[in-house]
């Protein structure tokens, strides 16, 4: 028997799944990602330190923020730059408002509609008016705070390798402040809803990975650590992370240690949920659910739990940038050569950006691993699974469960193709 999904619908991107059963049993799942090769690492080989922020972020549309910030913390590793605190709380709170923005979009535009009953936001809006209103008001609210952090709602302009152009007015971060502190309550009324969603059955225990520290639910710094109890440095860990080439598909597929691995915000939550902070934690606790758990279907519910927090540590942010001067001091740069890796923690996972730079500035070699590359060996194996418990189902009904797994990751084939 011959599964064949020519388009898997609301993704970021294109992708095709082909899986073949003889007999029950699956001897083969490929999942194809239909996007064109970007060659953005090439792009970049040849270029000052200095543009490769502004160009990274041109991968995606979806998620720059998190390149261009990820690509100037490699940069300033390489060069030996330190940036002071206003600038750190700065990008931090950029990351926050991609995770809002991101987390927004899939968990209530393109993965609710699966739950409801609907084929599209757009027809869900008809029944659940007031849930869609919310929604919209949160993906602009993220869209805001890239805005008047960054410049513009997509690919910043004010970032810099050493710290920004420009800052926000005072005003615009305190109007951020109110507006998230009114839209904190629907947006946790929202993450409840889908806490109670009935997601299908499935558990396959896997690797979870993703930064940890001790100290916050990280994002912005930590160690990269697995579930089972792997611990590295994100250079340390780039050594260590293969990424296999395929013939048939312009991505990538990551694999560790010979296996598999699942990284987004499921995975966070498995490993740092006791550090969710304000009213995150309790939805989660409070939900039918138990964490650490083995549901890939519930990486949505965890993207609203997230958000929420996203939501709370951008009000403390906030607060802590209008209690003191909003300045920052651009450190002088020693152009040399040197190599950089930084990790930060994109909506849909960890994020790896590394670059090697000659004694002129100029990028000789770099590498960037995006989560979902580094998902797609999991992902195969995660539909493995599920055809099989499910092979007796018609074939229609067992190619909507599957176009719902593959939406759980919640991919973006364009960030996977570069």
């Amino acid at each position: 028997m011959k599964i064949k999904l020519e388009h898997v619908t609301r993704i970021e991107g294109h992708a095709s799944l082909t899986v073949m059963l003889t007999e029950g049993k699956v001897h083969s799942v490929r999942l194809k990602y239909e996007e064109g090769a970007r060659l953005f690492e090439g792009l970049l080989r040849g270029r000052n330190f200095f543009d490769a922020p502004t160009i990274a972020s041109r991968i995606c549309g979806v998620c720059p923020s998190v390149h261009n910030i990820t690509a100037i913390k490699a940069m300033e590793q390489a060069l030996g730059v330190s940036v002071d605190p206003v600038t750190d709380k700065l990008r931090r709170l950029m990351i926050l408002a991609q995770w809002i923005q991101s987390h927004t979009l899939h968990a209530f535009f393109l993965a609710l509609p699966d739950y409801l009953g609907a084929e599209s936001a757009i027809s869900m809006a008809s029944e659940h008016p007031d849930e869609v209103e919310v929604a919209l008001a949160l993906k602009k609210l993220g869209n805001d705070m890239v805005f008047v952090v960054g410049g513009r709602a997509v690919h910043p302009i004010t970032t810099r390798v050493g710290g920004f152009s420009h800052l926000p007015p005072v005003t615009r971060l305190a109007d951020l402040r109110h507006r998230l502190e009114e839209a904190l309550p629907p947006a946790m009324r929202l993450a409840r809803l889908t806490g109670e969603l009935d997601m299908p059955d499935f558990s396959r225990k896997t690797t979870y990975l993703a930064l940890v520290d001790p100290d916050e639910y990280a994002y912005y710094t930590g160690e990269v650590c697995s579930s089972e109890g792997y611990c590295s440095t994100p250079d340390d860990f780039c050594s260590t992370l293969r990424e296999v080439v395929r013939p048939d598909s312009t991505a990538k597929a990551g694999l560790h240690e010979g296996r598999g691995f699942f990284t987004g915000a499921l995975a966070r939550i498995n490993l740092s949920h006791e550090l969710l902070t304000g009213g995150a934690g309790s939805i989660l606790r409070d939900s039918p659910h138990s964490f650490p758990n083995y549901n890939t279907f519930l990486n949505t519910f965890c993207q609203t739990v997230e958000l929420v927090h996203a939501m709370t540590e951008s009000v403390r942010l906030i607060d802590e940038l209008l209690a003191g001067d909003l300045v920052t001091k651009t450190p002088e740069i020693a152009v040399r050569a040197g190599s950089g890796v930084a990790a930060t923690e994109a909506p849909r996972g960890t994020l790896y950006h590394a670059y090697t730079l000659d004694d002129e500035g100029l990028i000789v070699d770099d590498n960037i691993i995006t989560p979902t590359a580094q998902n797609l060996t999991n992902l195969e194996d995660d539909i493995d699974l599920f055809v099989e418990q499910r092979h007796d189902w018609e074939a229609a009904r067992l190619i909507e469960g599957i176009e719902r797994l593959v939406r759980s990751y919640d991919p973006c084939v364009s960030c996977a193709t570069h």
